[in-house]
This record gives structure tokens, C-alpha cells and sequence, in this order.
């Protein structure tokens, strides 16, 4: 297993090389810094900071501090090494995630929404924007963006975007890419605000998300005009709480839901809708899912919000694994390079390691990041050892215990 791992790691390392050379905003000094961060980024055994990332060899401390204030283009990078995503089935992702943070020098501390501890805390906020394999049902990264602090101050706020505002920049910036994989974007019932869909939807985007239990929705009319005065276009309001099933259409059913749809008129969106009423097996609660794209069938507005959970599972693995709330720089463009590191190096170990096997092989294959930094530190520190040593990597003696060192602390996942 652990040999496998690193194998893959390896054409990781030499694909990340090449195919950074393709994106012109690098240098070949970031480039060479970026190959040699991204290996140690995967095995660093003790906090994220550029002091531990020193200890490891190649570079002094001030040298990493100078490297990372330059930002690195992570978005052309991602299109360069996940290209072949292009030809299958995927959305977009975004999350918004809390990065605890304190301190008088840090830029864009605030009260921002913790939902580990559901309530608004004092801290830092990433705007975390993936790309959903629909059929592996895996999340890879493809930027992280600062959320800056909105003011009550009237003088100073004509000056800022809103917040939603900010999240559909976060997004739309980046148009003609992100529309290359895919045009459908799936957010939380947070993100169901006129202001952000109609950000998305008039950059040519679709956005899935979760409608509020007391949305204001209303039926659409398809019988016969009067003739006098204005068309009639509605039929009545929708009843969430008792729907009339003669109306909506069943699209899907398993042994723990049902779900119907119907094309309706949302009153806070100011637009039509494509609604998604989810009714559990025992009937005790329902929950709306809304799609702007009304001729999406139900049964993929469905699919596509239970995948946004991957998005979860990225930001968990970065916050886990690889130190994505341990940046102690001071410097936007720091927290920047060091944020998308962290989950950059997520999203490659998955893509390099898991994605590639077999079909048949994924589903007995669980990812786990444990596994793949435990494989890096393990490679280090006996290459290290058997070279103060002295010792012939030819022999196969000494090519047995290399490898017999690589296995310790190994797990399945």
C-alpha cells in the first residue's frame, strides 16, 4: 500500500513540474519552490508555518516568507492538471468556511458565521471554490478567496461589495473557466438570496440550492386566457406544509425519501424555479431543494445537492491534514498561498492516487490523507537515515529494510 502511495506521489511531484511550466504566471524559481513545498506539504508531521517547513531542508525560513508573498496562480494550475475532467459530468461547489484568527495586524478579522459552533465568532473566512466529479463523487480544489469584513458604516460600506456580492465575484471571476467544466453551481440554503442568483444566473450559471421551509412559492396558471385585462399567471400559492400532490410530479423514491417536482414562481428570487419537495419514508419533514434551470430533471437537482457535501469533505481533510487554520502570517497574499495549499495538496494526493485506479477498484479503495502523509514523512526520514548511513540503495538487502520502514504506522484508511 504505502509503496503504491508513493509511486503515485512521485508522477505527482514530476506532473506538477511539467505542467506548471504551462501556466505563464509562474517563474521557474516558484516553480522549483512550489515542487519542493508541495512534496514536504504532504509529509510535515508538526504545525503549518514557515519556521517547521524550514527545519525540512532547501529553504531558509526568510526565503519561504518571500515566496509566499508572491501569489500563485492556483486557478490556471488547476485547469492545467484537471483538463480530462472536462469530458465527464461535473459541478461547482462553493463554501464559505471558518478559519479561527485573532490579532490586531491580521487583515480581515471579524465576526464571521463558525458553523462547528453554529454562531458568529471572531476570526478569518475562506471562500472555497471546487470542482464535483458527479461520477466519482470526489471534490478537488480549485481556489480559495478571502472574505473581507462588510462595515455598518455608511460612509465606508458605498465603497465595499456586499457580501453576497463577494461570493458571486469569487465565482464569476473566473467565467470562462469554470464554465469549460461545468455551469452549475451547488451552494447551501444560506446562498438562496436574489442578490447572488441573479449575480450567477446573469453570468450564465445554474445554481442548486436548498429553499427555505416558508419560501414564498407560487403556482404557475396554464389554462385559458379570459381575453380582458392582464394575463393571469399564477394559480395560487404553494403549501409546503400539504402540497397538492395533482400538481407535482413524482421524480424520484427509495426506501428512505420521495421527492416530487414542479415548475413554480419564487417571490423572493423574482423568478421561475424548478422546486424539489423531499418527504422522508415516515413523513415527519420535508425539505425544498430550487434550481434556477427549470428543465433540470428533479431526480439531478437531488444528485446535485447531496454531492455538495464533497465540498464538506475537502475542507475537512485541509483543516485535518494539512494545517488550513494554522497559517500565521499577517499578509493577505500569505494566507492566500497558504489556504490553497492546503487544499490544493488535498485535491492532488486524491486525483493522483485515488482517482486514477480502476473503476472497479475505487469502491473497495477509501481515500484517506492520514495514509498519504504518513507514507510521505515515513520515505523521508528513511531516505534521510540510510543516507547519513552510507548505505548501497542497490543492494537488496538494504533496499528490503528501506522498504520495510516505509510501512510503519500504515493504515487501510
Amino acid at each position: 500500500m504505502e509503496l503504491t502511495i508513493l509511486t503515485a506521489l512521485h508522477k505527482a511531484l514530476d506532473l506538477v513540474g511539467t505542467t506548471i511550466q504551462k501556466v505563464t504566471k509562474i517563474t521557474k524559481p516558484q516553480l522549483k519552490f512550489f515542487v519542493w513545498l508541495l512534496e514536504r506539504w504532504w509529509m510535515l508531521p508538526v504545525r503549518y508555518n514557515f519556521l517547521t517547513l524550514s527545519r525540512y531542508g532547501g529553504y531558509s525560513d526568510r526565503a519561504i516568507r518571500e515566496q509566499f508573498s508572491k501569489p500563485l496562480a492556483f486557478v490556471e494550475l488547476f485547469d492545467a492538471l484537471y483538463r480530462p475532467l472536462q469530458q465527464k459530468e461535473c459541478i461547482l461547489a462553493f463554501d464559505p468556511t471558518f478559519v479561527s484568527r485573532s490579532g490586531r495586524h491580521t487583515p480581515g478579522v471579524y465576526k464571521f458565521w463558525n458553523g462547528a459552533h453554529q454562531r458568529a465568532e471572531k476570526g478569518l473566512e475562506a471562500g472555497v471554490l471546487s470542482l464535483v466529479d458527479v461520477g466519482d463523487h470526489m471534490a478537488y480544489h480549485i481556489e480559495a478567496t478571502q472574505t473581507q469584513p462588510v462595515t455598518v458604516d455608511a460612509a465606508v460600506a458605498e465603497e465595499q461589495k456586499g457580501i453576497m456580492e463577494q461570493y458571486a465575484t469569487m465565482i464569476t471571476s473566473h467565467k470562462a473557466t469554470l464554465q469549460s467544466y461545468s455551469n452549475v453551481v451547488v451552494v447551501d440554503g444560506y446562498f438562496m438570496k436574489q442578490g447572488f442568483i441573479e449575480a450567477m444566473t446573469t453570468e450564465g450559471f445554474q445554481v442548486v440550492t436548498k429553499g427555505r421551509r416558508d419560501a414564498s412559492l407560487k403556482y404557475l396558471y396554464h389554462g385559458k386566457q379570459s381575453g380582458h385585462g392582464h394575463p393571469r399567471w399564477y394559480s395560487g400559492k404553494v403549501n409546503l406544509n400539504r402540497i397538492d400532490k395533482r400538481r407535482w410530479k413524482q421524480c424520484y423514491q427509495d426506501e428512505e425519501i420521495t421527492a416530487y417536482e414542479v415548475v413554480v414562481y419564487s417571490v423572493s428570487l423574482k423568478c421561475k424555479v424548478k422546486a424539489v419537495y423531499v418527504v422522508s419514508a415516515e413523513e415527519k419533514g420535508y425539505e425544498l431543494l430550487i434550481s434556477t434551470d427549470v428543465t433540470m430533471a428533479g431526480e439531478k437537482v437531488l444528485q446535485y445537492y447531496r454531492l455538495r457535501f464533497q465540498i464538506e469533505f475537502l475542507i475537512r481533510d485541509a483543516k485535518q491534514y494539512t494545517g488550513l487554520e494554522q497559517c500565521q502570517a499577517r499578509s493577505t497574499d500569505k494566507l492566500y498561498n497558504h489556504w490553497n495549499m492546503a487544499l490544493f495538496s488535498v485535491s492532488l494526493a486524491r486525483w493522483q492516487w485515488w482517482a486514477k485506479l480502476p473503476e472497479n477498484q475505487k469502491q473497495d479503495t477509501p481515500f484517506s490523507m492520514r495514509t498519504v502523509k504518513t507514507a510521505c514523512l515515513n520515505e523521508y526520514m528513511a531516505e534521510t537515515i540510510f543516507s547519513i548511513l552510507g548505505l548501497d540503495m542497490s543492494s537488496k538487502k538494504v533496499k528490503k529494510l528501506f522498504n520495510q520502514c516505509l510501512n510503519i504506522g500504515s493504515i487501510a484508511a
